[in-house]
């Protein structure tokens, strides 16, 4: 006769792990086989893996803005506050643009981005601006971030026009944020250290009649960092 060929037949920690996750193990044979092992929760009566990303960091998330550690208020050129100058020999369709980045210590919780338009006589300007963690999904994407407005909407929205008063406009993120527009966000704006904002000015109509300085201002909180 033959010589008998013995088969392994062990059962794996990566081979169990593969059938939890598939939801073939039941919560009552998941707690035989690692009872005092490994936790395993379960989900309408299929084991599962605990997910402490779901149960510790998630909820770190929603404290984090809990913990002021400064504010951001448009008082600091350069930290939270950018100013861009048009020049009077600005020809129409000058763009122009201008950055702020959050530094490296820091997680900032925004409630408000605002733009602030001196009128001039002669000169329109449409603003805008870019944050570098969201995708632009557009044909030729910017290397900016995806805008907070499309051109179309930025000129119909966000443009001061000759001779008019002077245009503040708030692009605000809260839970009662879309009440006064609907290109406002419900959650506050979260930003992590070295995220870049992008500020974008266009002129229109005609030669300004002297300098303009458009200011972009940031609102909100300097908050305690919990999640990476």
């Amino acid at each position: 006769m033959g010589e008998k060929k013995l088969i392994d037949k062990t059962i794996s920690p990566a081979e169990v792990l593969n059938a939890l996750m598939a939801g073939s193990i039941t919560v009552a044979q998941a707690q035989a086989m690692y009872e005092g092992v490994m936790v395993i929760g379960g989900y309408k009566g299929i084991a599962a893996i605990l997910d402490l990303n779901l149960l510790v960091n998630e909820p770190l998330v929603q404290a984090e803005p809990m913990y002021i550690l400064g504010i951001l208020n448009g008082r600091e050129e350069g930290y939270d506050l950018r100013t861009i100058t048009i020049p009077i020999t600005a020809v129409v369709g000058t763009a122009l643009s201008g950055t702020l980045v959050v530094p490296a210590t820091e997680l900032w919780y925004v409630n408000a981005i605002q733009a602030f338009v001196p009128n001039d006589v002669t000169a329109g300007v449409t603003t805008n601006w870019h944050c570098n963690l969201w995708t632009d999904r557009a044909a030729v994407p910017s290397t900016n971030g995806q805008p907070f407005r499309t051109a179309a909407q930025a000129l119909l929205q966000a443009n001061c026009p000759p001779g008019g008063p002077d245009m503040t406009l708030p692009d605000e993120f809260g839970p009662i944020a879309t009440a006064w527009a609907v290109t406002n966000m419900v959650p506050l704006l979260r930003l992590p250290a070295a995220t870049v904002l992008t500020f974008t000015i266009l002129t229109d109509t005609a030669l300004p009649t002297a300098a303009i300085a458009v200011t972009f201002s940031v609102h909100g909180a300097v908050a305690k960092k919990l999640v990476d």
